[in-house]
């Protein structure tokens, strides 16, 4: 999956354990692979002291560990992914632009409290191309919507496993019988994670969330949906084509369900703790 996914699955998941048992694991933003590329992490808040003014932004946490911090201190009960595809999609679909910075739809950190949620937005730069150590992105959450309506997503999980578990059986027979060994191969192995009693093990980041706090169902659903990941720029999955329409077609309308399987999943998955 993304970068950006993987990080606001992390920070939710570490979050919440954070929120109601006020601990995490030592090393967490330093050692979690969702943080490896970013050289910062940072959170801040939109200040606005006349209306005709623009807001100024104000850092309240330098890094992710003082954001929870801020968030239990100030009353917030939980975390949640929150997710909207995009309203226009004449020119391409959500899941054609999905492996895009800025494409595929948006996606939001829900902070819920006892009577509202604050919505925070994330913004993505490169600030050190040359990095040696790769860490060449500087990361920016923002608190864009304040107290609105609680959204709090939640999605069954043994239904979204059914529906994942179809589409990958179609998507890796489709996949074969056009000698697409490589995806096919992927898809397989997705399916496998969807059914494996220890999913986080063939995952490249196998502590994205605390895996104590989530059921075997959760953790299936959640590495086999990362694992399903196919959706980039040219050399990926989208950036096929077939010779008989019929083919395009069936091919656009699996990859258009698999995309949302696959944020399905994640959500219901990271937002059951």
């Amino acid at each position: 999956m993304t970068g950006i996914l993987s990080q606001i699955i992390a920070l939710s998941g570490f979050g919440n354990d954070y929120l109601k048992n006020g601990k995490l694991p030592e090393g967490f933003y330093q050692d979690n692979l969702a943080f490896q590329f970013c050289n910062t992490v940072d959170f801040r808040v939109f200040k606005k002291k006349l209306f005709f003014l623009k807001p100024k932004e104000s850092q309240i946490a330098d890094n992710p560990i003082e954001w929870f911090k801020y968030l239990k201190n100030d009353g917030c009960r939980s975390l949640r992914l929150y997710f909207e595809y995009s309203k226009d999609q004449s020119f391409a679909k959500d899941h054609k632009l999905a492996g895009l910075v800025g494409g595929g739809g948006s996606w939001l950190i829900e902070a819920v409290y006892d009577s509202y949620s604050n919505y925070w937005a994330n913004r993505w730069e490169v600030s050190n191309q040359d990095a040696p150590d790769n860490k060449i992105w500087a990361v920016n959450y923002g608190m864009t919507v304040q107290k609105q309506h609680k959204s709090n997503l939640q999605i069954d999980q043994n239904n979204i496993k059914e529906r994942l578990d179809t589409t990958l059986t179609e998507i890796t027979e489709f996949a074969f019988k056009h000698d697409l060994e490589y995806w096919g191969k992927q898809f397989e192995e997705a399916k496998k994670t969807l059914n494996s009693d220890t999913p986080n093990e063939s995952y490249y980041n196998k502590n994205l969330i605390p895996l104590n706090n989530y059921s075997l169902t959760a953790k299936q659903i959640l590495f086999s949906a990362g694992s399903s990941w196919v959706f980039g720029g040219m050399g990926s999955w989208n950036d096929l084509g077939f010779d008989k329409e019929e083919d395009n077609e069936l091919y656009d309308r699996l990859s258009e369900r698999l995309y949302d399987d696959i944020n399905q999943a994640l959500i219901s998955a990271t937002n059951s703790y």
